[in-house]
């Protein structure tokens, strides 16, 4: 039986999206994208900088985050990744050496 394989989608580095997004997948952000995400796991890579409001299952962020993020399961912030604006989630990985300037509520169930 073949195997199935998680999609994958990739903003790489000079792209610049504004608008909305709706991922399946993974989808790995090294641009920058301004406006709205919705998804299932997203990853700002170091490089990467979103202006958004996301609202996502869990989220990786290895570069710059500012706006309102809602993520249903894990929000996890690198060393090198930098959070601001307003975060609602479940549970939360700061990593020593991240920057976190964000109002923080982990009460989702």
């Amino acid at each position: 039986m073949p195997k199935m394989t998680e999609s994958l989608s990739i903003v790489d580095t000079g792209m610049v999206i504004e608008g909305k997004i709706n991922s399946t997948g993974r989808l790995i952000i090294k641009g920058l994208v301004k406006g709205e995400i919705k998804g299932e796991n997203v990853i700002i890579a170091k490089e990467g900088t979103v202006e958004a409001d996301v609202n996502v299952e869990t989220i990786t962020i290895g570069g710059n985050y500012d706006g309102q993020l809602e993520a249903t399961n894990i929000m996890k912030i690198l060393s090198t990744g930098k959070c601001s604006g307003k975060v609602k989630c479940k549970d939360m990985v700061v990593e020593n050496g991240s920057v976190l300037n964000a109002s923080v509520d982990c009460s989702l169930p």
